[in-house]
């Protein structure tokens, strides 16, 4: 854009200035700048963007496709296994429970090895009596040597305590990092005993930022509203097993609704939601009788597969983007697209920024001046922000979200002017001696904060200045030379 835009700005806005004081060669106290005066720049917007029409317009769209839902990022799965001593109880009248849990996931494991799926298992109380440490990740998930699983699962013995909490810890700790869901099964028959708190383990997770997590527990020989099950149901859906039927068919549900279990291909996503941040929590709520039911979170950009029926969602944005109500179609694939306005401000000093708004081609779809909020469509954009000829920076995949403002602070920068009787070009050279270009006097320029020399011709030579990141201009008065 060259000179113009700054030269410009000065001319139309004003500018306060700061004098230096100090007798460097050529140097002497600057008087105020006598340039024309403006209005103040317009109060910036109330902090509630949504009283600004352009930003109530959510713009939001739904859009439909024939499902093909074969593949998608497979869920990646820790099973958590108590083999405590109190799992050589009978479950039945002929076997222990601990019997029933190895038959059953020994061929649990041996149809997700041949699925390829990506299920692990962490068990705890198996080898020592009396340790709340002895708890450990039996099977990586991704296990390919099936003989490996097979000896693992039959040496399993119950033996020792139920530290359920330093287990969970684990689990969540091999899921950590993982971009797809993340599940976590528990099969328990009683409450932690080594004073651990599963609930708590949850919130850090939370806390931390572990996303697209859901947990599933099961009460080997316990009753759905067991007492025994109260202090784990603040992990997720809880189930009752009193049975090795009930065992068996409470794996087979989860299993079910993870999308590993009885199927020969997992089937991907049904719902997306295409959003700034493609990593965003997304809240899903059925609708029934009007009412909305919560139902899970799932990452936007992995998507989710649910029944066909009438939900709502809020996308976790800040501010939240809500979808209040949209349908899932039997065989088809839906997509939630958040679109909108937010409200863009780079802050430096009355105007003297040039911003550009950048697609993901590299051209400028928009520009305007800094200290200005402008209204930009939501997405993912380069911000290039310029001051010719001596500062560019430019910001990558900035996200703009619907319905909120962003502001941009700019803190390595300066503001110079250097005062002289008539408008003649100035040399600017950096701390190490090197020309970096040329400017005129008497209009304010930018530069990245450092130290330079200003020399102007015959009539003066300033060097030895600190340019500061200040938002006030800071004036130089450029002498004859005596």
């Amino acid at each position: 854009m060259g000179k113009a835009p700054v030269i410009r700005a000065w001319l139309m806005k004003g500018m306060a200035v700061i004098s230096m004081t100090g007798m460097l060669a050529g140097l002497s106290p600057a008087a105020p700048a006598k340039t024309p005066q403006a209005k103040e720049p317009a109060p910036a917007p109330d902090q509630k963007v949504f009283d600004i029409p352009a930003l109530q317009q959510l713009q939001s769209s739904v859009e439909y496709a024939d499902a093909d839902l074969a593949g998608g990022i497979k869920p990646k799965v820790i099973i958590l296994l108590d083999s405590s001593g109190s799992m050589g109880q009978l479950l039945d009248r002929h076997h222990s429970k601990m019997f029933y849990a190895k038959k059953l996931f020994g061929e649990y494991l041996r149809y997700q090895w041949r699925e390829k799926a990506e299920v692990g298992m962490v068990v705890y109380g198996s080898r020592r009596k009396e340790d709340c440490e002895d708890t450990y990740l039996a099977i990586q998930p991704g296990e390919r040597n099936l003989s490996k699983i097979d000896d693992t699962v039959k040496k399993l013995a119950p033996i020792g305590m139920t530290p359920i909490a330093n287990s969970l810890e684990i689990a969540i700790n091999q899921l950590r990092g993982y971009p797809g869901p993340k599940r976590i099964m528990i099969f328990t028959d009683g409450e932690e005993t080594c004073g651990g708190d599963s609930c708590e383990i949850l919130q850090k997770a939370i806390q931390e930022k572990v996303v697209d997590l859901e947990m599933f527990v099961t009460g080997i020989g316990l009753s759905d509203k067991s007492k025994d099950l109260d202090r784990l149901r603040c992990l997720g859906k809880t189930f009752g097993a009193q049975n090795p039927q009930q065992l068996s068919q409470s794996l087979q549900d989860i299993s079910n609704e993870i999308g590993l279990g009885g199927k020969t291909d997992h089937k991907g996503p049904n719902l997306l939601v295409e959003a700034p941040d493609p990593n965003v929590v997304v809240k899903l709520y059925e609708l029934k009788k009007g009412e909305r039911v919560y139902l899970r979170d799932f990452v936007a950009s992995n998507g989710v597969t649910i029944p066909p029926g009438t939900y709502s969602a809020d996308v976790m944005l800040d501010p939240v983007y809500p979808f209040k109500e949209f349908t899932i179609p039997p065989k088809k694939k839906v997509v939630l697209k958040v679109q909108g306005n937010g409200l863009l401000e780079v802050k430096f000093f009355k105007g003297l920024l040039d911003v550009e708004i950048l697609n993901k081609d590299k051209k400028v779809i928009q520009s305007f001046s800094s200290d200005e909020p402008a209204v930009v469509k939501s997405g993912v954009y380069d911000i290039r922000i310029s001051a010719p000829p001596f500062f560019e920076f430019v910001n990558k995949k900035y996200k703009i979200i619907p319905g909120a403002r962003h502001e941009l602070g700019m803190d390595t920068i300066g503001i110079v002017q250097v005062s002289h009787p008539a408008n003649i070009g100035i040399h600017v050279i950096d701390g190490n001696g090197k020309p970096i270009g040329n400017y005129l006097t008497n209009f304010p320029f930018v530069l990245p904060v450092g130290t330079y020399r200003f020399f102007v011709a015959d009539k003066c030579d300033i060097p030895g200045i600190t340019v500061r990141n200040e938002k006030q201009i800071q004036v130089l008065q450029c002498l004859k030379r005596k």
